[in-house]
């Protein structure tokens, strides 16, 4: 699983660490992600996502659908419906 926030798309940088004597090392930055429960009213179903700390900010004061829509995500690919689609085949006799 990718390290990469499902609302705002944002993931692991690099870039580099630079010495006093201007020494260029490869470096990375993570991004701080937490597992979260949210409850999607609409659907009337918790679904768990790996998100981002500011964009659980942005999730408490603007709202699941506003933060989604703003950041130009759809909320099917934030949490797809489990088992929609599939129908069980008839056994035959």
């Amino acid at each position: 699983m990718a390290r990469k926030c499902v609302v705002t798309g944002k993931g692991t940088i690099a870039g580099n660490n630079v010495s006093h004597s201007h020494l260029k090392t490869r470096r990375t930055w993570k991004i701080n992600l937490i597992k979260k429960r949210i409850f999607l009213e609409d659907e009337n179903r918790w679904v768990t996502v790996r998100i981002s700390t500011r964009a659980l900010r942005t999730l408490r004061k603007k709202g699941i659908k506003a933060a989604i829509k703003d950041n130009g995500g759809s909320l099917q690919a934030l949490a797809p419906k489990k088992h929609v689609g599939i129908q069980k085949q008839a056994t035959k006799a």
